[in-house]
C-alpha cells in the first residue's frame, strides 16, 4: 500500500506518519510532501516530495506528479490549509488518479472551519452547545461575564482571550469584524480532545483524552471512559456525516453536560497518542476501508506525556531535496528518550 501525507512539518502530518508505521501486519511504502525542504517529516519518509503551496494553482500539479510516479492508494491532508482545497477536489483526484483522498465533504469542511458555524450546527441539531454571537452583536443586556473571545476562523489558541468584565471586552471592540463571544465552559479540568474515525458508513468508537494544553497544543492527556461524552460526540458525527478522521474539543459545564466548542474534520495531533494506547485511527481507516479487521483495545490505565526530540539531517540531504523536489531518505539519527 501506498500512503501520501503532506503537511509534514507539523504535528499533525508526523502524527499521520508515526501512526502508519504503528501498523504491522500491512506493508505500507510512506510518502511525505511538504512544501519547505526544513519538515522533518520528510526525512522519515519512505520517499520524500517537495509540492507548491496548497493556495498555488499549481498544486494539484505536484500533487498529481506523486500520485502517478508513487501508485498512491490514499491521500492523508496533515494541515488545516489544505482541508477546503482537498474536500473540493476529492472526486476529482478519485475519477483521475485513482486516490482515495481522506478527507470530508466540503459542506463538512465548511461547518468544521467556522466556530460560528460550528455552534450553530449543534444548535440547530438540539446538541449541547456553548452560547455564541458575534462581538457587533455584544450588548450588557446578553452577555454572562467571563466570556470567551475567539475568531470565527482559526487554528491553535491564537487569537483566543478570556474576558472577565466590560472593561476588558472593550479593548476587542476596536476591530470586530470575525470575531466571536463565546460562553466560558466549565473549567480548565473539564476539557477533552476526542477522536472518531467513519469509513465506508462505519463509526469507530470515540476515545475522549482528558487534556492540558501548552501554547494551544495537548502536551499531557488521559483517556477517560465516558459514556456520557462518547454518546455525545458520536451522535454529533452521524449528524454531521464526517468521513475519516475527526476531532473534537470540548469541555463540561457546571451541570456536567459536554459542549464542543471546536470541529477539525481530519486527523489530529493527538492520532499518534491514541494509537500508542490501543486505537490507532488510521489503521482503523485503513483496514476498514480494506474489509479487515481492527483491533481495538484501549488502555485507560495510561497517561501520555509529549516530549520535545530533535532529528539530525545531512546538509547534502536538504541540498538533494531542495534542488530536486525528491528524495528517498535514508535512516536520520534521531535523539529520543524512549526506543
Amino acid at each position: 500500500m501506498n500512503v501520501l501525507v503532506t503537511g509534514v512539518g507539523g504535528g499533525i502530518g508526523q502524527g499521520i506518519i508515526k501512526s502508519l508505521r504503528m501498523i504491522e501486519n500491512i506493508k505500507i511504502n510512506v510518502v511525505a510532501a511538504d512544501i519547505s525542504e526544513f519538515a522533518t517529516g520528510l526525512y522519515t519518509a519512505d520517499a520524500s516530495y517537495l509540492v507548491d503551496k496548497y493556495d498555488s494553482d499549481r498544486y494539484l500539479e505536484s500533487l498529481s506528479k506523486i500520485f502517478i510516479k508513487e501508485s498512491i492508494d490514499f491521500y492523508f491532508p496533515g494541515t488545516d490549509v489544505e482541508l477546503i482545497f482537498c474536500s473540493k477536489n476529492k472526486q476529482l483526484i478519485m475519477d483521475t488518479f485513482g486516490v482515495h483522498t481522506v478527507i470530508s465533504s466540503e459542506a463538512v469542511i465548511n461547518i468544521a472551519h467556522d466556530k460560528y458555524k460550528t455552534a450553530m450546527f449543534l444548535k440547530e441539531n438540539n446538541f449541547h452547545y456553548p452560547k455564541t454571537i458575534h462581538l457587533q452583536d455584544a450588548d450588557e443586556d446578553n452577555i454572562v461575564f467571563p466570556v470567551i473571545i475567539k475568531p470565527c476562523v482559526g487554528y491553535g489558541s491564537n487569537g483566543v482571550y478570556k474576558v472577565n468584565n466590560l472593561i476588558e471586552l472593550k479593548a476587542h471592540l476596536k476591530n470586530p469584524q470575525d470575531i466571536l463571544i463565546q460562553e466560558c465552559i466549565g473549567d480548565d479540568n473539564a476539557e477533552y480532545t476526542c477522536t472518531v474515525v467513519k469509513v465506508n458508513g462505519l463509526l469507530s468508537p470515540v476515545l475522549a483524552l482528558k487534556r492540558i494544553l501548552r501554547a494551544g497544543d495537548t502536551y499531557r492527556a488521559t483517556p477517560e471512559k465516558s459514556k456520557k461524552i462518547e454518546q455525545y460526540v458520536s451522535d454529533v458525527a452521524k449528524e454531521l456525516d464526517i468521513d475519516g478522521g475527526c476531532n473534537f474539543q470540548l469541555r463540561l459545564d457546571t451541570n456536567g453536560n459536554p459542549k464542543i466548542f471546536e470541529i477539525n474534520s481530519r486527523f489530529s495531533g493527538t492520532t499518534p497518542f491514541c494509537a500508542q494506547i490501543g486505537f490507532n485511527p488510521v489503521e482503523f481507516y485503513l483496514k476498514k476501508n480494506l474489509g479487515l479487521e481492527c483491533d481495538i483495545n484501549i488502555d485507560y490505565n495510561s497517561i501520555l506525556l509529549r516530549y520535545w526530540s530533535e532529528a539530525v539531517v545531512q546538509k547534502s540531504s536538504l541540498k538533494k531535496l531542495s534542488d530536486d523536489g525528491t528524495l528517498n531518505p535514508s535512516e536520520i539519527q534521531q535523539f529520543q528518550l524512549f526506543q
